[in-house]
């Protein structure tokens, strides 16, 4: 998830902004954040937080830059100052099931998820949070629940179709997941993730064709993408068409020289070739 997607909270009035809206304020840390100034973005919300010290998205969010950082302690004390002044504001209890996450604290990560869920049963967030500990639990029937009661609150929820798909995908069901993918895509057509992992499920379905067309989408999209030459690389072996495959590895390699699979897959390509 992107820093932007790690910002929750309640919005300005009416979708106000201006320099000293909470959005401007949490846009202008974004931009250092990406910049590597995280001292600086963590300063834009300390500024805030001098003039309204009761600002909950302001401490909610400073939690989450001091995560990001790795100051653990510092973050949870943002979250907990946040829970003082608004036991209600279920946002915190998301960040603070993030940072578990991210440390394999999958139990800790699930009870912060279920407290933000009883204050904000209609969190599309906090859902879609809780699917991903699913997932990483193997618990796939407990992941596709969460992800389709995500979908329920939010049908554009980009993210959740995509990873419903890959859990269809991980279950064997290769045509559900293409029609999860293809709802991501609606939303977001110039994703190369959900292209690639479209493509994957054709090709496990043997719709090579489909597949390949799903492969060139991606590399318009990014033709420095390795993998994309890869996969394609694939599809087209599968196809019998060797030089092309071959051609594919090649640019793929010029790409990340250090794919073993590749390398290996490149190889077996010329012997074929060869005893042509």
């Amino acid at each position: 998830m992107s820093i932007t997607g790690k910002l929750f909270g309640r919005g300005d009035p009416e979708g106000r902004e201006g320099p000293g809206t909470d959005t401007t304020v949490s846009r202008q840390a974004v931009s250092l954040a990406q910049q590597g100034r995280f001292g600086e973005a963590i300063g834009c919300f300390d500024r805030v937080l001098e003039e309204d010290p009761t600002n909950v998205k302001m401490w909610n969010n400073k939690g989450v830059f001091l995560d990001l950082i790795g100051r653990d302690q510092d973050a949870l004390v943002c979250w907990e100052r946040a829970l003082s002044i608004d036991p209600g504001f279920a946002p915190a209890w998301v960040s603070r099931g993030m940072l578990h996450r991210r440390r394999n604290r999958f139990e800790e990560a699930l009870a912060c998820y279920d407290r933000a869920l009883e204050l904000n049963p209609d969190s599309a967030v906090a859902w879609y949070n809780r699917s991903g500990i699913f997932v990483a639990m193997h618990r796939l029937d407990d992941a596709v629940a969460c992800y389709e009661r995500v979908l329920s609150i939010d049908p554009h929820f980009v993210a959740a179709w995509t990873d419903l798909g890959y859990a269809h995908f991980l279950r064997h069901r290769h045509e559900e997941a293409v029609t999860c993918y293809d709802r991501a895509i609606a939303d977001d057509p110039g994703s190369v993730r959900v292209w690639s992992l479209k493509g994957g499920a054709l090709y496990a379905l043997g719709e090579y064709r489909k597949a390949l067309e799903c492969f060139d989408r991606v590399l318009a999209i990014d033709p420095k993408y390795a993998a994309g030459w890869s996969m394609k690389c694939s599809v087209l072996y599968h196809l019998g068409m060797y030089r092309h495959a071959l051609a594919c590895a090649d640019k793929a390699l010029e790409i990340n020289p250090g794919c073993e699979l590749t390398t290996q897959v490149r190889k077996m390509l010329l012997s074929l070739i060869q005893k042509w």
